[in-house]
């Protein structure tokens, strides 16, 4: 838990960073990359068999994954830039594109568990769930928090 603790804290100092300066998209999304990996080298206590698979399975998934994460990036950058507020229908229209890519990304995941299920040990599976859902929630929290909150046009 020690270990959780200061990779959240490296993550956390990776964004105030990001927050800091005025540092390109791709830059951030690298920082971010690597750090994730960092964090699951870190903890998921694989044995030698099992990383092999394990990363190969992992690197498929995150490729998968940046679709996604590129669709949102847009839809929050179109968001940022709408400074005098935005109508109801683009508040709707933003509602749902959200949501449309949360159903994406939950059946991704259902989709690549299935795949590491076949591969690895339930353990690691679980673990690689757990540790994943906790990198994510933790990133979106810093990214929500920057984001400005909705306005009404005026």
């Amino acid at each position: 838990m020690k270990k959780l603790l200061i990779i959240a804290s490296l993550l956390l100092g990776t964004s105030m960073m990001v927050n800091a300066q005025n540092i390109d998209a791709e830059t951030i999304k690298s920082v971010i990359k690597t750090e994730k990996r960092i964090f699951f080298m870190e903890n998921m206590d694989l044995s030698l068999e099992e990383a092999t698979k394990f990363w190969e399975l992992y690197d498929k998934f995150e490729l998968d994954n940046s679709e996604l994460s590129r669709q949102k990036t847009k839809l929050f950058e179109d968001l940022i830039s709408e400074t005098d507020g935005i109508t109801d229908e683009e508040a709707l229209n933003m509602v749902n594109e959200l949501m449309v890519i949360q159903q994406k990304n939950l059946k991704l995941k259902k989709k690549h568990i299935k795949m590491m299920q076949k591969e690895l040990s339930p353990k690691t599976v679980a673990r690689f769930y757990q540790l994943n859902e906790l990198v994510n929630s933790f990133l979106k929290t810093q990214i929500l928090s920057e984001l400005p909150v909705v306005q009404s046009k005026k």
